[in-house]
């Protein structure tokens, strides 16, 4: 539903109203039928949006814990299809080049010789960030085996190059003197055009023709990406064999799709939850530290060495904040 169709006086509440919606996994459809609600009762009423609905972020909050689906939450995560997953890799790629970006402007100037080793190991560090994208993805659609094979691949790869670059040593330079503004461009096209790409792509269709063999496997894997202990997910997966066995329809007639079901399970099973926050939560507090750790190790940032250092240690223990007020227990009481 287009803004303008809403009242002049309204049109800031409801792009307000949409903005707190987004990553709420309420179906685009769902969503558009409850604006339009919200509409009528406001040219009914002849009064502002404000005045009959109060706070637009309160009611978004309110309507998302109704409206919000497991379908639509897995159908847009990083297993849900090709778009999340370039989308993040995207973001990967950009953020990566960003960096180096400036790493190089702060060591070399605006001017940069490219040598083939370096451009060979950074290329080997590139590929094992892209590669762990696509691991999790794999995963987190209970790929299990296809996760694992896509994990192995990067990393061969990865120690390829850097191995091709530890044979040929520094010194043999591909290109002199090479402007960092287009380098800078050269490095960032490939995230930004995932970005686009990603931007463009229609939103994924959850799959909806499953033999129950495939959608068995696919249940496993659901359940173990989401951290469910392997002794309960085959008590999970038993009873639903147990179930079919004694009913003409299919998984996915009876039980919906795998991914939507294995996630409603491990959201109620209380070693996942801790099992999924504890991941969380040393990742995101460990992975900033052991950045800091490196760039005070190798003074990667000239002048600037301690400043970055200290922010990635803010970041890790903002992280860390935000996931002590997260933690399951406390919730639970």
């Amino acid at each position: 539903m287009n803004v303008r169709a809403w009242p002049v006086v309204d049109q800031k509440w409801v792009e307000r109203y949409r903005m707190s919606m987004v990553g709420k996994h309420v179906p685009a459809l769902t969503l558009e039928e409850r604006e339009r609600e919200l509409l009528d009762a406001v040219r009914e009423a002849e009064v502002p949006a404000t005045e009959l609905f109060g706070d637009a972020g309160e009611l978004a909050a309110e309507d998302a814990t109704e409206l919000a689906t497991v379908d639509e939450a897995v159908r847009a995560s990083l297993g849900g299809g090709l778009r999340p997953a370039l989308r993040e890799v995207g973001h990967t790629l950009v953020g990566i080049a960003a960096v180096a970006v400036l790493l190089v402007i702060i060591r070399h100037g605006w001017s940069v010789d490219i040598d083939i080793a370096h451009a060979l190991v950074a290329a080997g560090v590139l590929i094992v960030f892209v590669g762990w994208v696509v691991t999790r993805a794999l995963f987190s659609s209970g790929r299990s085996i296809s996760a694992a094979g896509a994990l192995v691949f990067a990393a061969a790869i990865a120690i390829a190059g850097i191995v091709a670059a530890a044979n040929l040593g520094s010194g043999h330079i591909a290109a002199h003197n090479v402007p960092v503004p287009l380098l800078a461009l050269v490095v960032l096209t490939p995230g930004i055009v995932a970005l686009v790409v990603a931007g463009r792509m229609p939103q994924p269709a959850l799959r909806e023709s499953w033999d129950d063999a495939r959608w068995l496997d696919r249940f496993r894997g659901g359940l173990r990406s989401r951290l469910m202990p392997a002794g309960t997910a085959r008590g999970h997966v038993a009873e639903i064999e147990q179930a079919l066995g004694s009913r003409r329809t299919s998984a996915y007639e009876e039980f919906g799709h795998p991914l939507a079901l294995a996630r409603e399970l491990a959201a109620a099973d209380q070693v996942a939850r801790a099992r999924r926050w504890w991941a969380s939560t040393i990742a995101g507090t460990g992975a900033p530290l052991v950045i800091a750790a490196l760039v005070l190790a190798n003074q990667s940032w000239g002048t600037l060495t301690i400043p970055v250092a200290v922010v990635l240690a803010a970041v890790a223990a903002l992280a860390l904040g935000l996931g002590w007020g997260r933690r399951p227990w406390a919730k639970a009481q």
